[in-house]
């Protein structure tokens, strides 16, 4: 008798964390702001490198709007002008993605 009560029981306990995995499965990607010491290593390793002066999203200049505001994507550097940008590639990545993937236009 005893028997069927545990089963039941680990089955109601295991339902939360079935749910926590399937969230985190459906979770598209976002950009975020560095919050610990290795994602701010990540940035500043690759701030030199970035090929932009310009925001991703309004291609206004990058600190044109107060501070630039630096993120990863995955694992990759992602500059803004400022966190409504920022909020705008969130919402439509791929839109953006292809303008870092681009190269460089020859200056005239």
């Amino acid at each position: 008798m005893r028997l069927p009560f545990f089963g039941l029981l680990l089955a109601i306990l295991a339902l939360p964390i079935q749910a926590e995995e399937k969230k985190t499965e459906s979770t598209p990607l976002q950009a975020v702001m560095a919050k610990t010491p290795d994602e701010k290593a990540k940035i500043e390793a690759q701030l030199p490198s970035y090929p932009l002066k310009t925001c991703l999203v309004s291609g206004d200049d990058l600190g044109g709007m107060g501070e630039t505001i630096n993120t990863l994507y995955g694992d990759r550097l992602f500059r803004f002008c400022c966190k409504g940008c920022l909020r705008s590639f969130n919402k439509n990545p791929g839109k953006y993605l292809p303008k870092l993937e681009a190269p460089p236009k020859p200056a005239s």
